[in-house]
C-alpha cells in the first residue's frame, strides 16, 4: 500500500492530495497491482480502455508499430507516470498506441469510474482530481504537438536540433540530461539509429554541441 500511495502522490491526477487523503481514498479506488515482465505487452493499439494505470516500478514504452517493423516511440513512462487518462476521456476509448514493458514493471490499475463518476470517493477530493486530469490532458496534447513539430523537419540534423532546443527550453539551461538512450531517441525522432549517432558525432566535432551518453550541452545551434 505504501508503494501505491507514494506513486499516487507524485502522479499528475493525485499530486495535489495530501498523504492522509490518499490513504483514505486509495482503498476506495478498488484497484489492483499487476506485474509485467520485460517485453510484455500491457496495451495494444486499438484496444478498448476503461481503466487508468499508475506506474509503481520499472519503465514502460508508449509506441506505434508499423508493418515495416519500424517503431515510433511516443513516450517513456517511469514510476508515478500515468496512462489511460487521455484515452478514457474520449468517446471511443480506443488506444491510439501500444504500451509494453522496457523492464520488469509493476502497475497499479483501477477503473475510470472511480474518478469520473460520483459516489466512489468524496466529492471534495474528486473535484481536485478532475482539475488535475484536465491539466494533464492539456499538457499531453502540448507534448504531442511539440513532437509533431520536431519530427516534421525533413532533414535529420534539423530534427536533432529541434529536439535539443526543445529540451533546452524545457530545462531552461544549455546543459541537460535527456530521458532517452540512443535507441530510444532514434525511435522518438523516427530515424535510423546509426545515422543518428553519426550525425551527433559530426555536430560535436563541428563544435555545435557536447554530449556524453544522455548528457548534452548546447554550444551553438539554430534552426
Amino acid at each position: 500500500m505504501d508503494k501505491i500511495i507514494k506513486a499516487l502522490a507524485k502522479s499528475r491526477p493525485f499530486h495535489n492530495l495530501s498523504e492522509e487523503t490518499l490513504k483514505e481514498i486509495t482503498p476506495l479506488l478498488k484497484g489492483n497491482v499487476k506485474f509485467f515482465e520485460k517485453g510484455a505487452l500491457l496495451l495494444d493499439e486499438g484496444e478498448y480502455v476503461d481503466y487508468i494505470g499508475i506506474v509503481l516500478s520499472g519503465k514502460l514504452a508508449v509506441s506505434n508499430f508499423y508493418s515495416t517493423g519500424d517503431e515510433n516511440l511516443v513516450n517513456i513512462l517511469e514510476p508515478s507516470y500515468s496512462f489511460g487518462l487521455e484515452i478514457t476521456c474520449t468517446y471511443e476509448k480506443l488506444s491510439p498506441f501500444s504500451i509494453y514493458a522496457l523492464t520488469d514493471s509493476e502497475v497499479f490499475i483501477f477503473n475510470q469510474n472511480a474518478i469520473f463518476k460520483k459516489g466512489t470517493i468524496p466529492e471534495e477530493y474528486r473535484s481536485i482530481i478532475l482539475q488535475d486530469v484536465l491539466k494533464f490532458v492539456a499538457n499531453e496534447n502540448m507534448r504531442k504537438y511539440h513532437k509533431i513539430k520536431i519530427i516534421s523537419h525533413y532533414k535529420l540534423r534539423q530534427k536533432i536540433i529541434a529536439y535539443l532546443l526543445f529540451e533546452k527550453q524545457k530545462n531552461k539551461s544549455d546543459t541537460f540530461i535527456i530521458p532517452y538512450n540512443r535507441e530510444e531517441l532514434s525511435k522518438f525522432l523516427c530515424v535510423n539509429r546509426s545515422a543518428l549517432s553519426h550525425e551527433l558525432s559530426s555536430m560535436q566535432k563541428e563544435g555545435l554541441i557536447k554530449f556524453d551518453k544522455n548528457y548534452f550541452e548546447i554550444i551553438s545551434i539554430n534552426l
